[in-house]
C-alpha cells in the first residue's frame, strides 16, 4: 500500500495537541539514527552517573564558569 504525504498530513491536522507531541516523540526517534559512543565517552557517563547517585554533584553555575 502506498501512502501519499498528503494523507499523512492530513491524518495529522486531525490529531489533539497531546497527540501530536506523542508522534512527535515517535518521528523524531525514526528519524534521528541512535549515535554510537565511543568507549572514552561510555566511561565518563558511567562515572557521571555513580558521581550522581553517590551524590556528588557541581551546581550549574560552577559548570559554566
Amino acid at each position: 500500500m502506498i501512502v501519499a504525504r498528503e494523507h499523512v498530513k492530513a491524518l495529522v491536522d486531525r490529531l489533539s495537541d497531546e497527540q501530536v507531541k506523542a508522534l512527535w516523540i515517535f518521528l523524531n526517534a525514526m528519524v534521528w539514527p541512535e549515535v554510537e559512543i565511543s568507549s572514552e565517552d561510555e566511561a565518563d557517563i558511567k562515572e557521571g552517573l555513580a558521581d550522581l547517585e553517590a551524590g556528588r554533584k557541581v551546581r550549574a553555575e560552577d559548570a559554566w564558569k
